[in-house]
């Protein structure tokens, strides 16, 4: 047998094989079928509707029935991949012959393609008819071809004549973010739906209603009159909390005003927890571009901060999808469906009781609080404050709730916990184990200090200043313990800027904290470096230009309180328990320091946290903000660490802002206090 390709009627196909001595041309509904799968594979609607089906199927179904709905399905359908066979050989020759005798001839076709809810696989009888064409020139009696007897179901499976095709998008639930308890920061919950049944609203309650649920007029007559609503359809206008009871009984007060329960997401700590869970909300343009591929659509909600942006794609799950046909009996018939997958959980190492306690403790001030365990590395507390409440941009804000919002001076919506600060007298510590790595400093040597004030004969105006000059022989323990300025900044000359830079980047300053939430990295100076004598003292009691992040701060001092073995801080649950580093000086060393932190809270400048059975530890730091050593005038942070060296399983690194009128340090000394006797 053999094959050759004609034009016939301006259209291009496939002949058929000749077969005897005669070659005789034979055209078979084999080849007719190759040629119209062909064009079918390249959507060639047109072409197969004008000259491929009988005029029975023409008559049958109209333009619109074949090529407008293939054009439509496949466009809202996403059909792609499309692939066509013909399940057997091609006739042979004696089948060939016995074509003269037939008027239609059946041959079994298997169709695949996917789409937006899966691949969909199955097989066709495709009857052709043999159908006599007139030539152009109407001489002589035509030729005979075999034309497709078109039905519904060759564009989707079990489809009949007038029946619609739908799809649905199922969606995938969003991960919960858990504490290390199991309790829900962020998870999937019931909420009130309020709407409007147009019917029985009265328009005149119209402003009662937008006050009563903080919209806006137009808001809500924009909800109204959507395209789709009819006057008996109740028409969702917001959701509100469950606990809302005064905005419920207000609103539903009024008539043709009702609710129902929906799920959305909600955060059930509220405020406690808004900058760690950060919230969801509608996606942005600029959002949905860059997350096309991902298979985001304009309807959808994403993280927007805290971990809801972080772990966006594990929290999120994948949407799944069905196809179906709505039957003629009122039955529907499923083409394919693809399940949704749910998003996976985030579990913290968080102890929302901690948290909530510290919350309770700090509300009403401005700062970032960080509480761990030395001996894990696991952050039982992360805590930005002031805060706002996440439901609030999920459930929906009033432009004027959103400008009040953003406007608030004390800035709610800034993420403390993850920007950095200076260390105030923390930063002495950090000094005297760089001392300790360079050799420089000897615990036991005094230094002979007088006077609150003292520079070096090279220094012209500048000079170090220390809060009491009670003390003039002072060694490191009477240094800590009464935060002096100048001993430390004679530790910090002697050991030497290159050296002082080399030590700090040893305790991660200039690194990544090795941290699960990206927080902005320490820094020893603007520049990277100590670029003179006077950069070098101010840094080693804390002022300068060295920042550091809050829970840098408090893994630096677990490390000391864990017995010199520094564990990265931990946030996941499902994270492994690491060294970040150990050793960096000796064991006798360590315990020096230890000590030197008891001594601070039993003797020295945090006295009040010497809490009775306990032997807390720790160290203040008064970070003063100003714009030059004479700025007397300057805004102040007052910074504390501490914890029970008894029982070294939490440790707390507080900062508040402002606190030059309200004690100093000592105000975080007085909160740490009340924290530390709120827990077991």
């Amino acid at each position: 047998m053999k094959k050759l390709i004609v034009l016939l009627l301006g259209l291009t196909f496939l002949l058929v094989g000749c077969f005897g001595d005669d070659d005789e041309e034979v055209i078979t509904p084999y080849d007719e079928l190759s040629n119209y799968i062909s064009l079918w594979e390249s959507e060639q609607f047109e072409d197969l509707y004008d000259n491929h089906i009988t005029e029975q199927s023409r008559e049958t179904f109209s333009h619109e029935d074949f090529v407008e709905r293939y054009n439509h399905l496949y466009d809202a359908l996403n059909i792609n991949n499309l692939s066509l066979q013909i399940l057997r050989e091609d006739l042979d020759e004696e089948e060939v012959d016995e074509l003269e005798e037939l008027e239609t001839y059946t041959l079994p076709l298997e169709v695949s393609f996917d789409t937006l809810a899966g691949t969909v696989d199955y097989e066709l009888d495709v009857s052709l008819e043999k159908t006599l064409i007139e030539n152009e020139n109407n001489e002589g009696e035509g030729d005979e071809r075999w034309l497709v007897q078109w039905q519904p179901e060759f564009i989707l499976p079990n489809l009949e004549q007038n029946e619609e095709v739908s799809y649905s998008t199922l969606t995938a639930k969003r991960g919960d973010i858990l504490d290390r308890n199991d309790l829900a920061l962020a998870t999937t919950g019931e909420v009130y739906e309020v709407g409007i049944t147009p019917q029985n609203f009265d328009e005149s309650d119209l402003s009662t209603l937008a006050d009563s649920l903080n919209l806006t007029e137009e808001y809500i007559e924009n909800k109204i009159n959507q395209s789709w609503v009819q006057p008996e359809h109740f028409v969702p206008v917001r959701n509100i909390q469950l606990t809302d009871d005064e905005m419920v009984s207000e609103s539903t007060a009024i008539s043709g005003v009702t609710t129902r329960v929906v799920e959305d997401r909600v955060y059930p700590f509220a405020e406690a927890a808004a900058h760690l869970t950060g919230y969801i909300a509608p996606i942005s343009a600029e959002e949905l571009e860059e997350l096309e591929d991902g298979g985001y659509t304009s309807s959808d909600r994403v993280g927007k901060r805290g971990l809801e942006q972080l772990f966006e794609s594990k929290l999120r799950g994948q949407n799944g999808a069905e196809i179906y046909i709505n039957k003629q009996d009122g039955s529907t018939y499923t083409v394919t469906e693809q399940e949704a997958q749910d998003g996976e959980d985030v579990q913290l190492t968080i102890d929302m009781e901690v948290q909530e306690q510290l919350f309770r403790i700090v509300d009403g001030d401005a700062g970032t609080a960080t509480v761990m365990d030395p001996a894990s590395g696991d952050i039982l507390s992360l805590l930005s404050f002031p805060t706002f409440d996440p439901n609030q941009f999920v459930l929906g804000m009033t432009n004027s709730q959103y400008e009040e919002l953003m406007s608030d001076e004390n800035l709610p919506t800034i993420n403390r916990f993850s920007s950095t600060y200076s260390p105030g007298s923390t930063m002495k510590l950090f000094t005297s184990i760089v001392g300790f790595q360079t050799g420089e400093l000897d615990s036991d040597e005094v230094k002979e200090i007088e006077g609150l004030q003292w520079q070096k004969d090279s220094w012209d105006d500048y000079h170090v200043t220390r809060v009491s000059d009670q003390h003039t022989e002072v060694d490191l323990d009477v240094a800590m313990k009464h935060s002096d300025n100048i001993y430390f900044a004679m530790l910090g000359l002697d050991i030497g800027g290159e050296a002082f830079k080399d030590g700090l980047e040893t305790l991660g300053f200039g690194e990544s904290l090795p941290f699960a939430y990206p927080v902005t990295t320490s820094q020893i100076s603007n520049s990277g470096s100590f670029g003179s004598e006077g950069k070098i003292a101010d840094s080693s009691f804390g002022q300068g230009e060295v920042l550091i992040n809050n829970t840098h701060l408090a893994t630096l001092y677990s490390g000391v309180a864990n017995d010199g073995v520094y564990m990265e801080p931990r946030l996941l649950l499902d994270e492994s328990e690491e060294v970040w580093f150990e050793s960096i000086i000796e064991e006798e060393e360590n315990a020096i320091l230890q000590e030197a932190l008891r001594n601070v809270v039993a003797e020295g400048t945090a006295t009040d946290i010497n809490i009775d059975g306990r032997e807390m530890a720790g160290k203040t730091g008064t970070a003063e903000l100003k714009a030059s050593h004479d700025d007397e005038d300057g805004a102040q942070n007052g910074i504390f660490v501490s914890y029970d060296q008894a029982n070294p399983n939490m440790l707390l690194s507080l900062m508040i802002e402002n606190v030059e009128d309200s004690g100093g340090s000592g105000y975080t000394v007085e909160l740490s206090k009340e924290f530390f006797e709120s827990i077991e």
